[in-house]
């Protein structure tokens, strides 16, 4: 990384970056100098480098728990200069005059159905092309400031479009009324800045701080994030009925209490807990499925409460009552969501794998109920405006959004990985367990002392999802990986075959005993 002024330290981000780049870009802005990166295409070594660098850099500055929330207005504001630089080699290579209005209109109804959505196609293009973008961030005593820089300037129709959205964003509280509104089939759907201005306000910080500037040959996009951040509290119909939801939420079963006060008490003996379970013929077959989907021995399907006892032991037993039971009341309450279980189970499966290779024997038991729950929040989020939730899911998918989370705070004005911390402290589960389900999805906020459990759940569902191309290695944290993949030389590709192909092995088996 060299630089060309003391204020300014710039790099080229390509597939040769490195760990020390990161250093040096961390390092020159907690220093105060403007550091930059330039890059033509934004792979996944770049969007890689640039997330781990803005992951430390908020780390240090003590705003870890903005990082889903600037990750994702930084992906809005490069892949937005991004397109505006496509664009512009798209009409060249066509020869076509961008200026002319009417030769705009024509050749943007090309560019959008043949490029827009498939910038990859192109990717050869635009790396070759005179146009690129520098990313530069710099801290001072006032905040952080994030710009997003083209070496072009926009035509004044785009400008006019440009600031429609943002005062949209900023006059409109309803995510539905707003996307409504900015909805452009001749520009995409012009959903990018809308996400920013809301994202923003939902982070408590003020929509003014998102900024413009047109200028001869070039066209900045910037954020500014506050050294002081005084969050605002949403309110929706939908966060107040999910709210009144959890408050009244039936307790656990006494049978439940009874049986798990049992397997804590060291005089009892395996039929006694057996004979309380067995009472109950639903509560027994969600003890038995829950026990085989876990995998807990390979090759053998437990087929009795005795059995399951002996093999699982009272720890494991306990927790899978726990999960037994939020299952049954949710299940009542709402609306059943197979899916979601078996995406827990899996998680739950991955998570003891995990925790195993990487030296945290431990902590095994934890991860494992951690992962059975860590998506209880989505039963109730789930069965609220399947509509709005479905529109998100698009949102998500079509954008490549880290994770559901912030949309659904946006939106809806609280998330899933809130509402299920919420129904956790209603039933009062243990803290561990309580900052695995709100933190699944931003392990760096979670509390020192519970941080490994949560990073073991957050990485286990990371694997899950990518598995169902949800997800990315290049949205791993950088911190969960130094913290617990690199020191035992483990990488996560390797880790998540192996766990992959057991998880395949054991459902197999199960199904064929």
């Amino acid at each position: 990384m060299s630089g060309t002024n003391p204020t300014e330290s710039p790099a080229s981000l390509d597939n040769s970056s490195t760990r020390s780049d990161q250093d040096e870009f961390v390092s020159a802005v907690l220093n105060g100098k403007q550091a930059a990166f330039r890059f033509t295409f934004p792979g996944d070594t770049v969007l890689s480098t640039i997330n781990s660098s803005i992951a430390r850099l908020l780390a240090r500055d003590d705003k870890a728990f903005l990082l889903d929330t600037v990750i994702t207005i930084l992906r809005e504001m490069i892949l937005n200069a991004v397109k505006a630089n496509a664009k512009r080699q798209f009409f060249d290579r066509l020869d076509l005059d961008i200026n002319d209005s009417r030769i705009y209109n024509s050749g943007m109804r090309i560019f959008k159905d043949s490029i827009i959505g498939d910038l990859i196609s192109i990717r050869e293009e635009i790396e070759t092309a005179p146009y690129n973008v520098t990313l530069r961030i710099k801290k001072d005593q006032s905040g952080i400031t994030i710009s997003v820089t083209n070496n072009i300037s926009i035509l004044p129709d785009e400008l006019d479009r440009i600031r429609e959205r943002i005062q949209s964003g900023i006059s409109s509280s309803d995510f539905n009324s707003s996307y409504e509104e900015v909805y452009d089939p001749t520009e995409g759907a012009g959903l990018g800045i809308l996400l920013i201005i809301l994202l923003l306000r939902n982070a408590g910080i003020k929509p003014n701080n998102y900024t413009i500037l047109n200028k001869q040959k070039s066209f900045t996009s910037q954020i500014k994030i506050p050294e002081i951040i005084r969050p605002v509290e949403i309110q929706t119909e939908i966060k107040k009925q999910i709210l009144r939801d959890v408050e009244f939420l039936p307790a656990f079963p006494e049978n439940i209490l009874q049986i798990q006060a049992l397997c804590n008490n060291p005089e009892s003996t395996i039929d006694q807990i057996a004979s309380k379970i067995v009472i109950d013929p639903s509560l027994t077959a969600d003890v038995l499925r829950i026990s085989n989907s876990a995998g807990f021995i390979t090759g053998k399907r437990i087929k009795n409460i005795n059995e399951a006892i002996m093999l699982i032991g009272l720890r494991n037993l306990n927790s899978i009552l726990t999960a037994a039971a939020a299952r049954k009341i949710l299940d009542t309450r709402f609306r059943k969501f197979e899916q979601i279980w078996q995406h827990c189970n899996k998680v739950a499966f991955y998570s003891r794998g995990l925790a195993a290779a990487l030296g945290l024997n431990g902590i095994v038991d934890h991860v494992f109920i951690s992962g059975l729950l860590h998506d209880i929040g989505k039963i109730v989020l789930l069965s609220t405006d399947q509509t709005l939730l479905n529109r998100l899911s698009e949102i998500v998918a079509d954008k490549k959004i880290r994770s559901s989370t912030i949309l659904e705070e946006i939106s809806i004005g609280i998330s899933h990985s809130s509402i299920g911390a919420l129904i956790a402290n209603k039933w009062n589960f243990p803290d561990y367990l309580i900052d695995a389900i709100n933190y699944h999805h931003s392990p760096l906020d979670a509390e020192e002392s519970y941080a490994p459990i949560v990073a073991i759940v957050y990485s286990a569902n990371l694997f899950a999802g990518i598995e169902s191309r949800k997800y990315a290695f290049t949205y791993i944290e950088n911190e969960i990986l130094d913290r617990y993949f690199r020191p035992h030389n483990r990488k996560p590709e390797e880790l998540f075959e192996k766990l992959r192909s057991a998880y395949l092995n054991h459902a197999i088996t199960i199904q064929a005993l």
